[in-house]
């Protein structure tokens, strides 16, 4: 694994930057379709048998951004605002994006508010960098959505699903992330009062079943309806980074202090494979491609960590380069023949080209 001392996580994401979009603009570019009737612009999930879902369709078109400004192509910004266009013609009139993975065949696409909050950043970057008005609508209406799951037991809960009678924790944040990057675009004051709720509940919650831990799903009375989860940890440790600003000062402090222990229990875990007691959801034992590992690392305080974040993505880097696309083939398989893939190879294409995207954006924007 490469250990280069990287001068800033600036000069990291500059030197993968060129070898990431080697590989991955052709993927994406073959992948492009669009309506002989209408010349709308879409990109094709071939596993998956269709288009590709709204969620990694956004994070595409936050690709095709990052690549745009950094080569001067407006053909590409081009591509980016026309596949905002089909997120935003394809968002359900409640403002939620469907779901089409693990999805029994012949069914409808599964509404999930982890396709809203793991939306955001891209839909965020394609306004605020690329101009697409269309994504800021989509942003918005579907924090609008967010406000209407919101659970009658409790304000500071989203349910991740509108059938669901639980708290998924980590799909409270996805939400609170949402309200933060539609606080952004709009400056609507209800989605900071649901960001400073949501992250009060998750801080109250950590540590009260198992010290160290937030578990995956809790049931109303406390108790555990599915355990702990290093990959879900992390995606509430990442989620949270970027909303400490929209924080008045104790709860800032004191989900800082939250964030540590959090940290230190994911590390401890990580030293063993993945097992029952630590990634209770099966379909989440991938830690080596983890992009919600890999953003929490990068965001976390301690260069140490840091650079293991940096030398996550550098390994990942270094297969694309040497597997091609191959490289992301889905390592958990479906084994029930009546559901949709629970991934795809360009679902995991998608998500890590729009981590890049969306860090190399973030950091930009941080220094304008």
């Amino acid at each position: 694994m490469d250990s280069t001392d990287y001068s800033s996580q600036a000069a990291f994401l500059e030197s993968i930057s060129p070898r990431v979009i080697a590989v991955v603009k052709p993927y994406f570019d073959s992948r492009l379709r669009r309506s002989d009737e209408t010349g709308d612009r879409s990109i094709l999930d071939d596993e998956l048998g269709s288009r590709a879902s709204c969620c990694t369709t956004a994070a595409a078109a936050a690709f095709y951004v990052w690549e745009g400004r950094r080569n001067r192509s407006e053909a590409s910004l081009d591509i980016a605002r026309a596949l905002a266009e089909d997120v935003r013609r394809r968002q359900l009139p409640s403002g939620g994006f469907g779901q089409p993975f693990y999805v029994r065949k012949g069914e409808p696409d599964v509404v999930d508010i982890a396709e809203v909050g793991a939306s955001a950043d891209s839909l965020f970057h394609l306004y605020s960098c690329a101009g697409s008005e269309a994504a800021r609508e989509a942003l918005i209406r579907s924090a609008d959505y967010l406000l209407t799951q919101v659970s009658p037991r409790n304000p500071a809960v989203i349910l991740k699903r509108p059938d669901d009678d639980f708290d998924v924790l980590n799909g409270d944040m996805y939400a609170a992330h949402a309200f933060g990057r539609a606080y952004a675009a709009s400056g609507r004051t209800v989605y900071l009062e649901k960001v400073r709720q949501i992250v009060a509940h998750l801080a109250d919650r950590f540590g009260r079943n198992e010290a160290g831990w937030w578990p995956y799903i809790e049931n109303w009375d406390g108790s555990v309806f599915m355990g702990n989860s290093v990959a879900y940890q992390a995606t509430i440790l990442e989620l949270a980074h970027g909303l400490l600003p929209l924080l008045e000062e104790p709860l800032r402090e004191r989900w800082n202090e939250v964030s540590k222990e959090a940290m230190a229990t994911m590390l401890d875990a990580m030293k063993e494979p993945p097992s029952d007691a630590t990634e209770a959801p099966w379909w989440a034992r991938d830690w080596s491609k983890s992009g919600e590992i890999d953003k929490a690392f990068w965001v976390s305080g301690d260069p140490e960590v840091q650079r293991m974040a940096m030398n996550r993505l550098n390994e990942t880097v270094r297969l694309l380069e040497e597997r091609g696309i191959a490289a992301f083939a889905p390592v958990i398989e479906n084994d029930v023949p009546d559901r949709t893939p629970v991934t795809t190879t360009y679902r995991k294409v998608a998500g890590f080209a729009g981590t890049i995207a969306n860090m190399a954006l973030t950091e930009e924007r941080s220094r304008t």
